[in-house]
């Protein structure tokens, strides 16, 4: 009982330490939305021709920040065509309001065309079973 009381007492004045302070606990970092809505691919003028890539995805909660479209790098090209997005999102680190909140980046590949001649679709990933694939010049999957 003598060292639970000790131990408790070191958790106690650690956290008293803590946030007395002046530290703060690390800023959360990005990750992968859960639910990906809407995937929209635009081809853009230009000499070579450049892909827009958007993506829309759904938050459990409002105050999600920095969300990025992440493009995924190969060593070698996916034998499927398909190159891989990741739409990330930074969390709130504190209270946010709880209704379901949708996100939404961008990403421009510029010279797609040399880049990636092997390039068939575009597959953007959220969490679990949030995976949306869409064709080059078609509907998504």
């Amino acid at each position: 009982m003598r060292a639970r009381s000790r131990y408790g007492l070191f958790l106690l004045a650690s956290m008293l330490l803590y946030t007395g302070s002046g530290l703060q606990a690390a800023e959360p970092g990005p990750q992968v939305v859960a639910k990906i809505k809407q995937v929209d691919i635009a081809e853009q003028e230009s000499n070579p021709p450049n892909l827009k890539v958007t993506a829309t995805g759904e938050v459990n909660t409002g105050g999600y920040s920095k969300t990025r479209l992440v493009r995924a790098v190969y060593v070698q090209p996916p034998e499927d065509g398909i190159q891989d997005y990741f739409l990330m999102s930074v969390p709130p680190d504190g209270p946010a309001i709880q209704v379901i909140s949708a996100v939404s980046a961008s990403d421009t590949w510029k010279s797609y065309k040399t880049e990636a001649p092997w390039l068939k679709g575009i597959r953007v990933h959220g969490t679990g079973a949030g995976i949306v694939v869409k064709p080059l010049g078609g509907k998504a999957k």
